[in-house]
């Protein structure tokens, strides 16, 4: 989430909002970063979870990066079984969501509980 609200305030240099949201179901959350910035051309949304993609505009020199952050997050999460995406529109700012899905608060995995506790051995 930090790489969605950092990209959020970075690319909305003329904006003072920032709109996040979060959903939850009984099987996933799902949280939006929504920003008032400089947007994403339709033809260039599809590549935006690539390695190295960067926004270009006239204020490009303004926005520093490697356009690593958004690749690293959506790694991160699809390893996880969540889903990213993000829409947009050039001008128009960007909304960034993704999903993750959640596991039943009496699940374990090795041994530890959800809040990290450790499990006694039997």
């Amino acid at each position: 989430m930090d790489e969605y609200l950092t990209n959020a305030v970075k690319y909305s240099p003329d904006a003072t909002t920032v709109i996040v949201t979060i959903s939850c179901t009984r099987q996933e959350v799902t949280l939006c970063v929504r920003d008032f910035g400089i947007g994403i051309a339709k033809e260039r949304l599809p590549h935006v979870f690539e390695r190295f993609f960067r926004e270009t505009g006239t204020h490009e020199e303004t926005f520093p990066g490697l356009g690593l952050g958004l690749y690293v997050s959506a790694e991160i999460i699809r390893r996880q079984g969540g889903n990213i995406w993000a829409e947009s529109e050039k001008g128009s700012g960007s909304t960034f969501c993704f999903s993750l899905p959640l596991q039943r608060a009496s699940a374990t995995r090795s041994g530890e509980r959800l809040t990290g506790e450790r499990q006694p051995h039997e």
